[in-house]
This record gives C-alpha cells, structure tokens and sequence, in this order.
C-alpha cells in the first residue's frame, strides 16, 4: 500500500502525481479514478447551468486527459449523487465522446435504480440520461437488504473508493458528511487523493 498523499488542487499540475514509480505500476496500464464530493447545496446550489459547474467539470476532464497521457485506460467511477458526482459524470462521458469508450470506461455506483426516484423531474431526467453511458452498474442496496439508506451509502462509499487509485475530493473542509467520511475512507485506505476545494473553482 502507498502512503496517502493529499494535493489540493488550484492550478496544480497532475504530472506532479504521476511521478511516483509505486503509483505507477501500481494497476499495470489502468489507472481507476473515483471521486467525492459535496451535494448542490454546499455548492453553487441546484442550477446546473451556474458556471461554476462549467468551470469544475472543466478542470475534471482537464484530470482525466492528464491522466489518458500517461494510462492507456483510465475507469472513472461515479456515485451518480446531486452535485459533484453529476459533474464528474458529465465529464466522464466527454472523455469518453473525445477519446473513446474503450480508453474510458465509466462505472456507476450506485444504490439501486431508485437512487434519484424523489429528486426534482430534471435531475430524475439527467440521471437517467447519465446511467446509459454506463458500462457496468454496481448496485449495493441487493445485497444490503434491511440495512439503512446511510450504510448503503457508506458501503456504496467504500466501495468505490476500495476501487481507486485516485480519489478525487470536491471538498470544503467540513469534519462532517458523506465528502468528509469519503475523504477519511481514502486517507485509511491508502488512497492518492486530490482534493479540489470549491472555493478555487
């Protein structure tokens, strides 16, 4: 296991991370990126078309193409969540328009298929338009059946993060929350992690 280090990413350049010869070899050619982050209200709230999401999912894909120069496949893992995991969804799938299904997969994590049943008509929309890009769907609720929608979330978290090499954090600071238990999961994980704090957006 690597040690777990932290960037907090401003105008940091990911060549940065990929200098470490353990990193490297650690996925043989594949590298697996999942991320964690604040829902919309610790954001820029539920309007989607604020150019702060413009401006991260910009700087999301800019992380998976400086990941593509350097792995012949880069798996990106989204929790398909409200906020950032919708963004980073987004980004995904214009890697994978840009550069090919075969070079990006995307696999969602997620609940079940009634993650998004009490959103809002056009977040239900967005996610179900998102979940057909998706290569492979890991759903934690089937095999949790009795248990609390906050430890499927947790075991949903665990999950994906368990998968990762990097972890990206769209992350505030805050000691409390699914983004700030994500981002303990990782550093006890042994995970890369590069955290963007929404306030450099």
């Amino acid at each position: 296991m690597v040690d777990t280090i932290s960037f907090s990413v401003m105008n940091f350049d990911l060549e940065v991370l990929f200098m470490s010869t353990t990193f490297k070899t650690a996925t043989e050619g594949r590298c697996v990126i999942s991320l964690t982050g604040h829902r919309p209200d610790k954001l820029a709230g539920y309007d989607m078309t604020d150019d702060f999401y413009n401006r991260l999912r910009q700087r999301l894909i800019r992380i998976i193409e400086r990941s593509l120069a350097q792995y012949p496949i880069v798996e990106c893992h989204s929790g398909m969540a409200l906020g950032a995991d919708t963004v980073w969804a987004e980004a995904i799938i214009a890697c994978r328009e840009k550069y090919g299904r075969d070079r990006v997969p995307f696999v969602a994590e997620i609940p079940d298929y009634k993650q998004s049943s009490r959103w809002p008509y056009r977040s239900r929309e967005k996610w179900s338009a998102l979940m057909q890009y998706a290569d492979r769907v890991n759903q934690y609720a089937p095999q949790n059946k009795g248990k609390s929608y906050a430890y499927i979330l947790n075991q949903r978290n665990i999950g994906m993060i368990s998968a990762c090499d990097i972890l990206i954090a769209v992350y505030n600071g805050d000691a409390t929350g699914g983004t700030a238990n994500g981002v303990r999961d990782g550093r006890r994980l042994g995970k890369w992690i590069v955290t963007i704090p929404p306030q450099s957006i």
